[in-house]
């Protein structure tokens, strides 16, 4: 291409180009020169479930899907720039919702789908395969004025093509992602995409993209962000309940997603309009809510997770004592807080780094008995138990195959630790614990085994 030949000079640089922030916005580059900007996204390792060849989703991948690029759904309260069919999504935001499509390559696009399940089936690759941007397509908008209730052609459109989607997978769930903060729409997309090729492709995925401020010393604006998008986010979870033939919306909610995730639940939670509650909970179709490394107040979390813990079936929180992230992340709620005038009795901690001080014992009781129960599970990252992690890591649902393996089966499935390979053991204060035992790898793959027995003898009664 003639535009990638081009050469400006230092002083043409320096006169219109003054800082790389400002190239990335002028909306007269071309998109390569805005995707250059944004951190490159690499494919996580695969899950230790299908490199050992227990599970290989890619051998029912359907043949449409058996290529280089990953399609997935995307809403996103960011304002737009560009085309419809090639959209770019700011940092700016408002109320309203815009949805579509965006398509997530894997590598130069050149390789065959036979290369493609290699690379992704092998447990150590020779090298980093990069995921790229091929394409962003808003196909329709719900705007904050529009009724739930009552779609505009547009959106009604927009729907009934995504049902027909939902038929045509075999899970028929959706799975929502719910990213965490410094992350420009790229590497949510990114994210999101290696999720659902890991699926073999057969899960349908739809990233929420909320407005990060795309920096890492813009904390605090994302955290402001989360808050004036939970509205948005309620908004969006009625929408699919109300028109989407979903069997279960499930939500993966990666750290200070898990703030966005907790925040709606409650609101929908301490909705009291409908009195039968378990009617309720059906009409949501809230299944499976995995919080991992979640970047949430750990005191106002139990408080949230009382209001709605029985309308959803099912939530997970993944904990790890050493991440630093979240270490560094309390330290900056502690600070505004403490700013603020707020009671310093709380510490701030985050909930995927608990400090069980921060509530009350009341509190703390309520919380123990529901780890005992079917509903709420805990699980113990500990780095020096798990291949490949280091002490500090955050990033630990993509990056360690097996907790990646954990989060594939757990929200797919809907399955409870035991049934996925996990282990029990008691904490501190009496609760219930699930951690990775040393033989996880064998135990999966016995529990893939009667996952698979079960769920053919399920197949063959409908028949």
């Amino acid at each position: 291409m003639a535009l990638m030949k081009f050469k400006p000079s230092p002083e043409l640089l320096r006169q219109y180009v003054p800082t790389k922030a400002r190239l990335c916005m002028m909306l007269i580059l071309p998109a390569v020169l805005i995707a250059s900007c944004q951190k490159t996204v690499y494919m996580m390792p695969a899950p230790a479930a299908i490199s050992t060849g227990d599970l290989d989703p890619f051998a029912d991948t359907p043949e449409e899907e058996r290529n280089s690029n990953i399609r997935l759904g995307y809403v996103t309260n960011r304002k737009p720039v560009g085309a419809k069919k090639s959209r770019f999504y700011t940092r700016d935001f408002d109320q309203d919702l815009r949805m579509g499509n965006a398509i997530v390559r894997i590598g130069d696009g050149e390789k065959t789908w036979d290369e493609i399940r290699k690379m992704s089936r092998d447990g150590v690759r020779k090298e980093q395969v990069v995921l790229s941007m091929e394409n962003v397509e808003e196909l329709a908008v719900f705007e904050e004025t529009d009724s739930v209730d009552s779609l505009t052609l547009e959106m009604a459109i927009l729907m009934n093509d995504f049902n027909k989607y939902i038929e045509k997978s075999p899970l028929k769930d959706v799975t929502v992602y719910v990213h965490g903060a410094n992350n420009t729409f790229y590497r949510t997309a990114a994210q999101a995409a290696q999720y659902r090729h890991f699926t073999g492709r057969q899960a349908v995925v739809i990233l929420y993209s909320w407005p990060s401020a795309e920096s890492i010393v813009r904390y605090g604006t994302d955290v402001r962000n989360i808050k004036q998008t939970v509205p948005t986010f309620v908004r969006f979870l009625k929408l699919l309940a109300k028109h989407s033939t979903a069997r279960k919306i499930n939500i993966l909610a990666y750290s200070a997603g898990s703030t966005l995730t907790t925040e709606a639940l409650a609101v929908l939670g301490n909705d009291t309009s409908n009195s039968d509650r378990q009617a309720y909970k059906d009409s949501l179709r809230i299944g499976s809510v995995y919080f991992a490394a979640p970047d949430a107040d750990f005191d106002e979390w139990v408080k949230q997770y009382q209001s709605y813990q029985d309308i959803v079936d099912r939530v997970t929180v993944t904990v790890n004592e050493n991440d630093a992230v979240l270490h560094i992340a309390q330290e900056d709620h502690r600070s505004r807080a403490t700013q603020q005038w707020e009671d310093e009795t709380s510490t701030k901690s985050r909930l995927g780094r608990p400090d069980l001080d921060d509530i009350s014992q009341a509190n703390l009781e309520w919380l123990i008995e529901q780890t005992k129960g079917s509903t709420l599970d805990v699980i113990d990252i500990d780095p020096t138990a798990i291949p490949g992690l280091g002490s500090g890591d955050h990033d630990f649902w993509y990056k360690s195959p097996w907790v990646s393996t954990d989060a594939l089966l757990g929200i797919n499935l809907g399955v409870g630790p035991a049934e996925r390979g996990l282990a029990e053991k008691k904490g501190e204060n009496g609760g219930r614990v699930w951690y990775f035992p040393d033989d996880y790898e064998q135990r999966v793959a016995q529990a893939i085994k009667k996952l698979n027995e079960k769920y053919e003898r399920l197949r063959a009664g409908s028949h």
